[in-house]
C-alpha cells in the first residue's frame, strides 16, 4: 500500500515541478525503507534522488539529502565518510538559514565524532544543536542532543556530570512522549548509577526500561537491558546473577545478529533478484523492438509485392525470391533461439550451483554463530569472571574438566566442518597410498584416551596383525576419530566401547561398537543424510551433524563400504571397510589382541 501510494505520487507530479515532485517521492520512498531496516535500498533510493536534485539544480533539497545520506552512513557505521555528507549539509543549510535544518545537522555532526571518539569537537557541535533547539522550544530533538551529551560525559568517565544530562534527556524524550527515547534513556541512566555504585537506583531504572520495551518489543534493546543488568549484578557481587544475566545477553545477542543475518541475506537475494529481473527485462524488450522492426518491414514488404504481383510478372518472382528470404531468417532466428535455450540451461545449471554453495555458506554460518559460539560465549563468561578475581581459582578448577571437553568438541566440529566445506565447495582429492592401520589406530587412541576417562568410558580395541591397506590416510584417520568420539558422546558412564578389525577377502573390515543409548529408529534414515542430523550427547555434548555424512563421504571415495546396526537404549555398532594393499596377501586369519582401558 505504501508502495503503490508513492507510485502514484510520484505519476501525479505537475509537469512545470516533474523533477521536484520526482525526487520527493523518490526520498518518501526511501524513508519507507529505513522504517523496514533496509538501509541498502535507502541508499540506493537516496542517491538516485541526490543525482537528480543536483542535475537541476535544487540546492534546497540536495541540503536535505545530503543530510538523510550521512544519517545512512551513520547507521552503517560509518562516521567518517557521513561527516563529509553533514558537513557540505550543513553549509547549504546556513545559506537558507533554517534554524530546525540546522539544529538536526549539528546534532548528526556531533553524533559522528562521537562514534569517532572526538569527543571536543562532538561537544562542541551538540552545543550549538543545544542553543538553535532551546531557542525552537524542539524538546523531541533536545532528548537527543543531551542524550548524546551525556554518553561522551560518561565516556570520559565524569559518571555525574554524565548523569544530570541523561535525566535532562529522559526528561524531554518524556514530554515529547517518546517512548523508544525514555527506553534508551532508562537503560542509560542505569548504567551510568551502576558505575557510580548506586545500585539500589541503577536498578529501579533498568526495570522501567524493561517496562517500556515490554510494550515496544525492541530486541536490541532487551538485549541491552540483561548486559546491564548482569554488569549490575557483578558490582554488587551477585555473581551467580550476573552469569545468569550474561547467558541470558548472550542467547539474545546470538538471536538478534542472527535475525539480522537473515534479514541481510534476505535483502542481498531481493536486491539481486530484481536486478536479475530488471536484466532480463531489457533484454526482452530489445528483443521484441527487433522482432517489430523486422514485422514492420515484412509487412510492408509483402503489401508491396501484392500490389505489384497483379501489374507484373517479374514481381512474382521477386515475391518468391523475398519468400526465400524470409524463410532464411525464420532457419535463423530458430538457430538464434536454440542459442538462446542453451544459454538458458547453462544458466539455470549455474544457479543450481550457485544454490547448493549459499547452502554450504549457511551451514557454515549456522555452525559458526551458534555450535561454535555458546562454548566460547561459556567460556567467555568464565575467564570475565576469573580475570576480575570474582572467581576463586579452586572453583575455577572444579569447571577444567568441562570445559576442556567443551573445547575439544568444539576442535573435532571445527575440523569436521573445514573438511566438510572444502568436500563441498570445491572437493577433495583421494590421495590413496599403502600404509599400516594399526600405528593410526594407537594415534587415535592416544588422543581419545584423556576424553573417555574424563567421562568414565573403557576403551578396548582387538586389532589384526599389522596390515597395510590402501587408501588415503588423512581420510581413514578422520573417520576413526569420527566413529570413536561419537562412540564416546552417547555412552554414559560406566560403559566400555570396543573396536575390532577382520579381513574379509579382499578388504579390512572394522567395528565401532559402544553400550551407548543407541539411535531411535525413526531418525535412523537421517544418519548418513544431507539432513545433518545432531543431537546432544549424555553430558550435552555438542555437535554440528556433519561427522558421519563426511566418514560416509571418505569412505566410498576409498572404495569402502559404511554401514551401522543401533538398537535403542543397548548401543550402536558402527561398520566400514577398507581396501587391503596387494602387498598384505600373507596377513589374513591372523589376529593379536591388544586392549587399552582406564586406569
Amino acid at each position: 500500500m505504501v508502495h503503490s501510494a508513492l507510485m502514484a505520487q510520484t505519476l501525479a507530479a505537475d509537469s512545470r515541478h516533474y523533477s521536484d515532485g520526482v525526487i520527493w517521492a523518490i526520498r518518501n520512498q526511501a524513508l519507507v525503507e529505513n522504517t523496514q531496516g533496509n538501509l541498502d535500498k535507502q541508499m540506493d533510493l537516496t542517491m538516485k534522488a541526490l543525482k537528480m536534485a543536483e542535475k537541476s539544480g535544487q540546492l534546497h533539497t540536495t541540503g536535505i539529502l545530503y543530510n538523510d545520506i550521512g544519517n545512512i552512513l551513520v547507521e552503517q557505521n560509518n562516521p567518517a565518510q557521513a561527516l563529509v555528507y553533514l558537513k557540505k549539509s550543513l553549509l547549504i543549510k546556513r545559506q537558507f538559514n533554517e534554524q530546525a535544518e540546522i539544529a538536526k545537522t549539528l546534532n548528526n555532526i556531533g553524533s559522528s565524532c562521537m562514534r569517532l571518539k572526538q569527543f571536543d569537537s562532538a561537544l562542541y557541535y551538540l552545543r550549538e544543536s543545544e542553543k538553535l533547539k532551546l531557542s525552537l522550544h524542539d524538546e523531541r530533538g533536545l532528548g537527543f542532543t543531551y542524550e548524546n551529551i551525556g554518553l561522551i560525559y560518561e565516556e570520559e568517565g565524569q559518571y555525574q556530570i554524565a548523569l544530570t544530562y541523561l535525566q535532562q534527556s529522559l526528561q524531554y524524550y518524556s514530554t515529547s512522549d517518546n517512548k523508544p527515547g525514555m527506553g534508551k534513556a532508562w537503560l542509560n541512566l542505569g548504567r551510568v548509577n551502576t558505575l557510580l555504585k548506586h545500585y539500589d537506583t541503577a536498578n529501579g531504572q533498568l526495570r522501567e526500561a524493561a517496562c517500556i520495551n515490554a510494550t515496544l518489543k525492541n530486541a536490541k534493546n532487551e538485549m541491552i537491558y540483561y548486559q546491564y543488568l548482569a554488569q549490575l549484578d557483578s558490582s554488587r557481587q551477585d555473581y551467580i546473577a550476573a552469569l545468569q544475566h550474561y547467558n541470558e545477553y548472550t542467547l539474545l545477542k546470538e538471536k538478534f545478529f542472527a535475525v539480522e543475518k537473515q534479514r541481510i541475506i534476505a535483502n542481498t537475494k531481493e536486491k539481486y533478484e530484481s536486478e536479475k529481473r530488471q536484466a532480463e527485462n531489457l533484454l526482452l524488450k530489445e528483443e521484441q523492438r527487433a522482432h517489430l522492426a523486422t514485422i514492420r518491414e515484412q509487412r510492408i514488404l509483402v503489401a508491396v509485392c501484392s500490389f505489384l504481383l497483379a501489374v507484373l510478372i517479374p514481381v512474382a518472382v521477386l515475391l518468391y525470391r523475398l519468400y526465400k528470404r524470409q524463410q532464411e531468417l525464420s532457419r535463423q532466428l530458430n538457430s538464434r533461439n536454440a542459442e538462446v535455450s542453451q544459454q538458458n540451461r547453462i544458466i539455470l545449471e549455474q544457479n543450481a550451483a550457485l544454490g547448493s554453495l549459499n547452502q554450504v555458506k549457511d551451514k557454515i554460518f549456522s555452525v559458526i554463530s551458534h555450535d561454535l559460539r555458546s562454548p566460547l560465549a561459556i567460556l567467555e563468561g568464565m575467564l570475565f569472571l576469573l580475570r576480575d578475581n570474582k572467581l576463586e581459582r579452586d572453583q575455577f578448577q572444579e569447571f577444567t574438566d568441562e570445559l576442556w571437553r567443551d573445547m575439544k568438541n568444539t576442535a573435532y566440529m571445527m575440523d569436521n566442518l573445514l573438511n566438510w566445506a572444502s568436500s563441498q565447495m570445491k572437493g577433495i582429492r583421494v590421495k590413496a597410498d599403502d600404509f599400516e592401520i594399526t600405528s593410526i589406530f594407537n594415534r587415535e587412541f592416544e588422543l581419545l584416551q584423556t576424553l573417555s576417562r574424563q567421562k568414565e568410558v573403557r576403551l578396548s580395541h582387538q586389532l589384526l596383525k599389522p596390515v597395510l591397506v590402501y587408501a588415503d590416510p588423512d581420510m581413514i584417520k578422520v573417520v576413526l576419530r569420527n566413529l570413536i568420539s561419537n562412540a564416546i558422546k552417547f555412552t554414559p558412564a560406566g560403559k566400555s566401547i570396543h573396536i575390532s578389525g577382520q579381513i574379509k577377502g579382499d578388504f579390512l573390515e572394522i567395528c565401532v561398537q559402544d553400550a551407548g543409548i543407541g539411535i531411535p529408529e525413526k531418525d535412523q534414515h537421517k544418519i548418513f543424510s544431507n539432513i545433518y542430523y545432531s543431537t546432544s550427547g549424555t553430558q550435552n555434548e555438542r555437535g554440528c551433524g556433519l561427522g558421519l555424512p563426511l566418514s560416509k563421504d571418505f569412505v566410498e571415495l576409498n572404495q569402502g563400504c559404511i554401514w551401522f546396526d543401533s538398537q535403542p537404549g543397548n548401543g550402536t555398532s558402527f561398520f566400514f571397510t577398507i581396501p587391503l594393499s596387494e602387498e598384505d596377501t600373507n596377513l589374513q586369519g591372523y589376529t593379536i589382541v591388544v586392549q587399552e582401558q582406564m586406569n
